[in-house]
């Protein structure tokens, strides 16, 4: 991952110029759609200079947002111009990271799996899952694997280090097996058309027999029984 690191490291500069970006402010947003609160734990993977990092910082104040790159330059930016007690970043490949903040209300991963081999993914969301809360939520944004795939023929010179189609077809199975339950999947527009794809991904909770009826009050007992014998009456099998 050497030269992932120094690729990444070389990109600050085009960062810092970019700022907060409309691809970032829309994640952002989508985050806070998503039900963030004062007192949730974050993991953000992919940080870079901390852009996003700073946005979520201004929601955060009881809980903490742990952030994580894989370039060391970009962590120490995002160290030197976000100082908060909330906020820590930690320059690490994800592949080999240990969390501290566990468990986490949510986990971001915006525009990093497409930077991290497929064969991969099934180890990383198996980790993932470990680090979650039940019924807590994995937000991905990917590149649309068609724009990736068209810009490998056209316009390679536009594409990062790494940049691999991630489809969806292959992204779901990796999710399932390790234990996630697709909520949504949303295509959208930022600098093109339908150029990234927006997965929502929860944490399945382990089966627990629930008896309905004692979850109802007396009311809707009394209803079910009443209904019971009028179709008994009604459809009386001969």
């Amino acid at each position: 991952m050497s030269d992932s690191k120094k690729f990444y490291d070389e990109f600050i500069t085009y960062q810092i110029q970019s700022g907060i970006n409309n691809r970032i402010y829309y994640l952002y947003k989508k985050t806070k759609k998503a039900g963030i609160n004062t007192a949730h734990h974050i993991l953000e993977i992919g940080c870079g200079i901390g852009c996003l990092s700073y946005l979520l910082s201004r929601t955060i104040k009881k809980g903490k947002l742990e952030s994580i790159d894989i370039s060391p330059l970009s962590v120490e930016y995002a160290k030197e111009h976000i100082l908060n007690p909330q906020v820590s970043f930690t320059a690490c490949d994800i592949m080999n990271f240990k969390p501290v903040n566990i468990p986490f209300d949510r986990v971001l991963m915006f525009d990093v799996l497409e930077h991290i081999p497929i064969e991969l993914h099934p180890i990383l969301f198996s980790n993932i899952y470990f680090w979650m809360k039940i019924g807590a939520k994995l937000l991905i944004n990917i590149p649309n694997p068609e724009y990736i795939e068209y810009d490998q023929k056209h316009q390679p010179e536009l594409l990062q280090e790494t940049d691999i189609p991630v489809l969806i077809e292959v992204l779901i199975p990796s999710l399932t097996k390790a234990g996630f339950i697709i909520d949504k999947i949303e295509t959208h527009s930022i600098w093109v058309k339908d150029d990234y794809i927006f997965l929502t991904i929860l944490k399945k909770p382990e089966f627990s027999e629930i008896v309905l009826q004692k979850e109802f009050g007396l009311l809707k007992r009394l209803i079910i029984r009443l209904k019971r014998l009028i179709r008994n009456i009604l459809y009386r099998y001969p």
